[in-house]
């Protein structure tokens, strides 16, 4: 292969890595701002009680991570300081319509409810980092494909 033919392909990979990284810049980005969207759409607020940013508006990874623990820290408070794994351990020990168990039902019901809300928030989270990393990459093969595209004969 000639010097001005390996020069050629090396420019046209570039021009691919370009045209991969904007695409991937594009998505990435478009992903972190319909994740963003879709937080403030609900209108979530830490709660004032919260370990990390209280009374903040959920509308980014951090206010979505401080948000899930928030409910965890809360959702267990609530049970007693108890998992739902533990709940339901003591469950299989009681009567089943026994007043203790009506309550322990209640509070695992809680718990449910809140791991649920937890697993959207984390999602969320994990939506965030996935995007940064697309358009990082995207970034990369921008600058990589540029670098390719300068190549020149020597």
């Amino acid at each position: 292969m000639s010097t001005s033919s390996t020069t050629a392909t090396l420019r046209r990979v570039g021009g691919v890595a370009i045209a991969a990284g904007t695409l991937l810049l594009s998505a990435g980005a478009g992903a972190w701002f319909a994740v963003t969207k879709q937080l403030r759409d609900e209108h979530i607020t830490v709660p004032g009680n919260a370990a990390l940013l209280p009374g903040k508006r959920v509308q980014d990874p951090v206010t979505a991570y401080a948000e899930a623990l928030a409910i965890k820290r809360n959702a267990e408070k609530a049970a007693g300081g108890r998992t739902f794994a533990e709940i339901n351990a003591e469950l299989s020990t009681l009567d089943g319509s026994s007043p203790e168990a009506a309550e322990l039902r209640k509070k695992g019901q809680g718990l449910s409810t809140a791991a649920s809300f937890r697993t959207s928030l984390m999602t969320s989270v994990l939506a965030y980092g996935v995007s940064a990393l697309v358009t990082g990459l995207g970034a990369l093969f921008v600058v990589s494909g540029a670098q390719l595209r300068g190549a020149r004969d020597d």
